[in-house]
């Protein structure tokens, strides 16, 4: 009897805990697209559209309380859609719904790529640290090790938390010379020890002349987003992430440029600042009408291929670069903590999946 009333105890505590969690990602949603909206020109939704968005979701099955996305996306782009995907929707229904949530705190690691995705293009690594160890290509390493490994590679290095880096946090580009940084002046013990443990260092990547012209200071990318269903993997859409004038990161959270790729690879018309400018050049002057990103044929096929390693994941965000040799590179993949911006230039998430996805999602 008394393992009954636990058992029921557990369950019910259970419940009352994703309820609670659900209410705050509901809240902080709200939170953030009322943020958003601070600093952009608000074109308030007519009651028609209000009406459309609201009797769209119901038909599929789930409340839409607020309309404050499908606000927010209209207001930087200027259109309406019914199936804009909400953040409160996405994290609350659909993503643990299609991603196994137990998985992605371990095969999300930074360092763990380097196994799963073995036999891919991936960033050089000079140093890892997992869980307080040092590797050098998979070989554990001594402290002392791990300082030397990266003196002998001064050229531009970038060292990153291997384990939420979201946004640009913590990612830092810097070149060593004797032992010292050019971070802070630091010197290399003192750059680790301030990482403490889960990060990684890797060799900067020499991007594609082509995709370089978009920002020469930054590292420019392609945010591809893939879904996994039983015919295989689909392409739902792909933007490129354009960094600011002189900044080291590509983020649209800290000054870049979103724009919208179509299938054959070729840059949108339009790209977009956080504040809602629409450009039509990056901000180092090259037109975005016409853009062709190289080799897009070979991203789509990557992306294919790498998805059916993680099937926990059925929704997967990935940043993708081009080399040199204009070749694709796994630079790190989302599946919790994906951004739903890309709607901006893509329109709705999901595309001719939505009816699909959100049945699977609110079954």
């Amino acid at each position: 009897m008394y393992h009954f009333f636990k058992n029921i105890a557990t369950k019910n505590f259970s419940r009352l805990r994703k309820r609670v969690l659900d209410f705050n990602h509901v809240m902080n949603s709200r939170n953030k697209v009322k943020a958003l909206m601070r600093n952009i020109e608000v074109s308030k939704l007519s009651p028609n559209e209000i009406k459309e968005a609201k009797s769209f979701f119901k038909s599929r099955g789930y409340k839409l309380n607020h309309t404050e996305w499908h606000t927010f996306y209209k207001s930087m782009n200027g259109e309406f859609h019914k199936d804009y995907i909400p953040l409160g929707l996405f994290k609350t229904k659909i993503s643990p719904k299609l991603n196994e949530k137990i998985q992605w705190p371990a095969l999300l690691d930074k360092n763990i790529i380097y196994r799963i995705f073995k036999g891919f293009e991936l960033p050089k690594r000079i140093v890892q640290n997992i869980n307080g160890f040092y590797y050098i290509n998979d070989q554990p390493v001594t402290f002392d090790e791990a300082v030397n490994e990266m003196c002998k590679n001064g050229n531009q290095l970038i060292i990153k938390p291997s384990i939420d880096s979201g946004g640009g946090k913590k990612v830092v580009a810097f070149e060593v010379i004797g032992n010292k940084t050019s971070h802070k002046n630091l010197s290399v013990e003192d750059l680790l020890k301030l990482y403490k443990k889960d990060f990684i260092v890797q060799e900067f990547l020499e991007q594609s002349e082509t995709m370089r012209k978009l920002n020469p200071s930054s590292l420019n990318t392609l945010r591809v987003i893939s879904y996994l269903n039983g015919n295989g993997v689909n392409i739902l859409s792909t933007t490129a992430r354009v960094g600011g004038l002189n900044s080291r990161t590509d983020n649209y959270s800290s000054g870049g440029i979103l724009c919208g790729v179509d299938s054959n690879g070729k840059i949108k018309t339009k790209g977009y600042s956080k504040k809602g400018v629409a450009l039509d050049q990056t901000f180092s002057g090259v037109k975005l009408i016409g853009f062709t990103v190289p080799n897009y044929n070979r991203v789509v096929d990557m992306v294919k291929s790498i998805h059916v390693r993680i099937p926990y994941f059925k929704l997967v965000s990935w940043d993708i670069a081009i080399n040199k040799n204009n070749k694709p590179v796994l630079v790190e993949y989302n599946t919790y903590n994906q951004g739903l911006e890309v709607q901006i230039v893509t329109g709705p998430l999901f595309g001719k999946f939505t009816d699909e996805i959100l049945a699977k999602a609110l079954e």
